[in-house]
């Protein structure tokens, strides 16, 4: 529930950022016409994805690999997750819990969806599927939230939930 009400504060927050964007403009109409014009939402919406989709696969690949600098510089300092298991975690603690992963015979990243964006933010929602050497599979529904910062995109936070 805690995590419904705080996408939806995000959302919020973002519906309110592109309404500052135009009172900034003066509601000016000209104006406004001449930068939709000028730009491509969906273009923007797809490359973003496949940016950030990227961005996921070299995640899971350094979180597999126990490359614990590779994925230090891919989460932002005040990043909060939640994972299947409904526990919390911080970046320092996820660094710390993570190593190269032996049971894990091969992962992949699917149906990459963005749900909302911006300049400096972007939530993301894919899903991810994993098969053990045991022939076990796993699959979850990821929600990732990214921030722009010093030009990078970061891992803000993160909700994981098993998908049964």
């Amino acid at each position: 529930m805690k995590a419904l009400l705080a996408a939806m504060v995000f959302l919020l927050a973002l519906s309110l950022c592109n309404l500052s964007e135009k009172l900034k403009s003066g509601g000016n109409s000209n104006t406004q016409q001449r930068e939709t014009s000028n730009t491509n939402p969906e273009k923007d919406r797809d490359a973003l994805t496949v940016e950030l989709m990227k961005i996921e696969g070299e995640i899971t690949t350094a979180s597999f690999k126990g490359d614990i600098s590779t994925l230090a510089s891919y989460i932002a300092d005040d990043y909060s997750g939640t994972g299947a298991d409904g526990k919390i975690q911080n970046k320092n603690q996820v660094l710390a819990a993570t190593k190269p992963d032996k049971m894990t015979k091969s992962w992949k990243i699917t149906d990459g969806e963005l749900s909302g964006f911006s300049e400096d933010s972007a939530v993301l929602t894919y899903v991810q599927s994993q098969t053990l050497r045991n022939g076990r599979t796993y699959s979850a529904r990821v929600t990732d939230t990214f921030v722009k910062r010093d030009g990078r995109w970061l891992v803000k936070s993160e909700q994981q939930t098993l998908i049964k």
